[in-house]
C-alpha cells in the first residue's frame, strides 16, 4: 500500500470519526420508521455533479408521506428522468448514503439553527441549478452564473475539501479557520485570473461553512491535488498550517492529521 492509499484509507476513517455535525436544533431531529424509498439511486455513481459535502439540516416528505428532519452532507447531485435535481447525501441520522428529491424537500436549516429561505435561492446558490425550474428567470449564459461555476471549479481543483477535514480534526470549524479557508480559496481563484467581489466572498465564506468532508469529496480532491503537481501540494500544506493555527490553539489532532498529509503526499514530516 502506497503512501497515497494510505491517506486515503486513513482520511476515510477519519471522516467517519468526524461523526454527526452539531445541530442547534437537535431536538427536531426526527425519522420514520423506515425509509427504503429514499435509498440510492440505482446507477448513482454514473452522471451526476459534485458537491463536495455541503451540509445542513432538511425537512423532508417521501413519496409515501412520512416526514422526517435530518442533517445531510450532499456530495453530488443527479438528475431523474423528469429533470427533478436529486441530492446524494449521507443521512447523519441513519449513518448511510441516502438520495432526496428536491422538489420534497419543504425547508433547510443551517446548523445554527437559521432558515435558508426562498429555497429556490439557496438551491441555486449552494449548488447551481434552477428549482422550481420557474422560480428564477435567468437570461441565456448569465455571466454571473457562468462566473460561479468557474469559482467552484477551481476551489474543487485547489483541495478545499482537505482544508475543511483539517479543520474538523478538532470537530468544530471555527469562524477564524473558515476565515483562513476562504482567504486560501481568494488566492486560488487570483492565479485563475478571478478576483471575488464582497457578495461573492461572503457567499464562499457561507459554502465553507458548511462543508463537512464526506468519502467521495475526499478521494476526488486527493486525485486532483496529484494531478496538479508540486505547487499545489505545497500551497495546500501551507494553508493547512495557516488553517490549525488560526484560532489560536494547536489541537493534536489537527497536527497529526496535517502531518499525515506531509508525509503522504511529500514524503517529509512536518518540521
Amino acid at each position: 500500500m502506497n503512501a497515497i492509499t494510505s491517506l486515503r484509507t486513513f482520511l476515510t476513517e477519519r471522516v467517519e470519526l468526524f461523526g454527526a455535525p452539531a445541530y442547534a436544533d437537535a431536538a427536531r431531529l426526527a425519522l420514520p420508521a423506515d425509509d427504503p424509498h429514499d435509498a440510492l439511486a440505482a446507477g448513482h455513481g454514473a452522471d451526476h455533479d459534485p458537491a463536495d459535502g455541503q451540509s445542513f439540516a432538511i425537512d423532508y416528505v417521501d413519496h409515501a408521506g412520512n416526514e422526517s428532519h435530518r442533517r445531510i452532507s450532499v456530495w453530488a447531485v443527479q438528475r431523474n428522468v423528469e429533470g427533478v435535481p436529486i441530492l446524494i447525501a449521507r443521512c447523519h441520522e441513519r449513518q448511510a448514503t441516502r438520495a432526496f428529491r428536491v422538489d420534497r424537500i419543504t425547508a433547510v436549516t443551517d446548523f445554527d439553527g437559521g432558515r435558508r429561505e426562498p429555497l429556490s435561492r439557496f438551491f441555486f446558490e449552494t449548488f447551481g441549478f434552477v428549482w422550481p425550474a420557474d422560480a428564477i428567470i435567468l437570461p441565456a449564459a448569465e455571466p454571473a452564473d457562468v462566473r460561479w461555476d468557474r469559482i467552484r471549479t477551481v476551489l474543487r481543483r485547489a483541495g478545499v475539501a482537505l482544508l475543511a477535514a483539517l479543520a474538523l480534526a478538532d470537530r468544530e470549524m471555527g469562524a477564524a479557520e473558515v476565515e483562513e479557508i476562504v482567504f486560501y480559496c481568494e488566492r486560488a481563484c487570483a492565479q485563475e485570473g478571478i478576483d471575488l467581489t464582497g457578495a461573492e466572498r461572503e457567499r464562499l465564506a457561507a459554502q465553507v461553512g458548511r462543508l463537512r468532508p464526506t468519502a467521495q469529496s475526499v478521494d476526488a480532491a486527493l486525485d486532483t491535488l496529484m494531478e496538479n503537481g508540486r505547487d499545489a501540494i505545497s500551497g495546500l500544506l501551507r494553508a493547512g498550517l495557516r488553517v490549525i493555527r488560526a484560532d489560536g490553539t494547536l489541537h493534536e489532532e489537527e497536527a497529526e492529521l496535517l502531518d499525515t498529509y506531509c508525509f503522504a503526499l511529500t514524503g517529509r514530516h512536518v518540521r
